[in-house]
């Protein structure tokens, strides 16, 4: 017998028996079990909680956003401020409707778009992202957060709009090089 087979006779052994129950605790999408009845409740108590921080979050993305804007103006889009503008609207298009406002969540999808999809993101005018900004601003501190509000559906449409319209045009420029 070796001593390393020696050493892991000497010691002592626990043995953990598997649990046998873990097939009721899976979590499957779809499933009405209670396990999956009792991980909503959970996560539903959680956003509750947290819910009352989530228009300061939504307030500190904005001052973050409006404190990178003079940069942006200076160097454009395409500069290291005009990124983290991107990064800032990426990030409110993915959390925006948990936190309540989905039609921020529209408006930073619309920039996002603009900015990945466009030919030469030093051709599009900051104040493109500052009109995006501004907006979001103005939805949070005056209209409700559900979809329902027709001033926040308006900005956000007509958002949409211009960019579809510059897009057009950049890609029409492109394909004339």
């Amino acid at each position: 017998m070796s001593t390393e087979m020696q050493k892991a006779k000497d010691e002592e052994v626990i043995v953990i028996p598997p649990r046998t129950d873990l097939k009721d605790r899976v979590l499957k999408p779809g499933s009405a079990g209670s396990a999956c009845k009792r991980a909503i409740k959970a996560a539903e108590s959680a956003i509750e909680e947290l819910s009352a921080e989530f228009d300061d979050w939504m307030l500190s993305s904005i001052d973050e956003l409006l404190s990178k804007l003079p940069q942006v103006h200076q160097d454009g889009l395409d500069s290291a401020a005009g990124k983290e503008v991107h990064t800032i609207m990426h990030d409110l298009k993915g959390q925006a409707t948990t936190l309540g406002y989905p039609v921020v969540a529209e408006i930073s999808d619309t920039l996002c778009n603009l900015l990945e999809k466009t030919p030469d993101v030093s051709r599009i005018s900051p104040k493109i992202a500052e009109l995006h900004v501004r907006s979001i601003q103005t939805i949070v501190k005056e209209c409700t957060k559900d979809h329902d509000d027709p001033k926040a559906n308006a900005i956000s449409l007509g958002l949409r709009q211009m960019v579809m319209k510059i897009l057009k045009q950049e890609f029409e420029r492109a394909d004339q090089k």
